[in-house]
C-alpha cells in the first residue's frame, strides 16, 4: 500500500518523532515552497530521483546548488546517472513529480533506492523540509530522525558531498 500523508504522520507519531507540519497550495518546485515556508529555519533542498545501470538514487540536495552528476558518479565510484523517467517515478516510489521526497521511500517495498544526500545539508542547519508524500505540505524534522527512519525503512543512506 502506498503511504499517503497520513500515514507518513502517523509514523512519526508512531516512532514518536518531533516534527512539525507547514500546509500551503500545491508547489512543484524548491522555490515556490519556499513562498510558503519563509518564517521556518530548516535546510532548503530539492529531490532528484535519478538511475544508473547498477540502480535507483533518491537525490537531496541544497536547493540552491546544481547537482554535478559526474562528480556523484566519481563519489560513488559507479556509472554515469541519468533522470528516471516519471514512470519509474511512479513505480519505484508510488509519486508523481512535483512531490519527490525523502519520504517517498515508505513506498519502496523492495527497498532499490539508494538514498543519497548532500553533506553539506548537515553544515548549517539541524532541521529539513521535505514533502509528506504530497506536495501540499510540509514537514519540518531533525535530519538525524529523517535518516533513521529511512535507514528502518530498509534503503541505503549515503551521505556524500555534491
Amino acid at each position: 500500500m502506498t503511504k499517503n500523508a497520513t500515514s507518513v504522520y502517523n509514523y512519526l507519531d508512531d516512532e514518536k518523532i518531533n516534527y512539525q507540519i507547514v500546509t500551503h497550495p500545491p508547489v512543484y518546485t524548491a522555490e515556490q515552497a519556499d513562498k510558503y515556508v519563509q518564517e521556518y529555519q530548516f535546510a532548503r533542498t530539492k529531490n532528484l530521483f535519478l538511475k544508473n545501470k547498477a540502480g535507483y538514487y533518491l537525490v537531496t540536495i541544497l536547493e540552491n546548488k546544481r547537482l554535478n552528476m559526474k562528480k556523484l558518479k566519481e563519489n560513488l565510484s559507479t556509472s554515469r546517472f541519468s533522470f528516471a523517467h516519471p514512470e519509474e517515478l511512479a513505480m519505484k516510489l508510488g509519486i508523481t513529480s512535483g512531490a519527490v521526497s525523502p519520504f517517498n521511500l515508505f513506498n519502496d517495498k523492495q527497498h532499490q533506492v539508494t538514498f543519497i544526500i548532500d553533506a553539506d545539508i548537515f553544515k548549517n542547519e539541524e532541521l529539513i523540509g521535505c514533502h509528506p508524500n504530497i506536495n501540499t505540505a510540509t514537514v519540518i524534522l531533525r535530519t538525524k530522525d529523517l535518516l533513521q527512519i529511512i535507514k528502518l525503512n530498509g534503503n541505503s543512506v549515503k551521505a556524500v558531498q555534491l
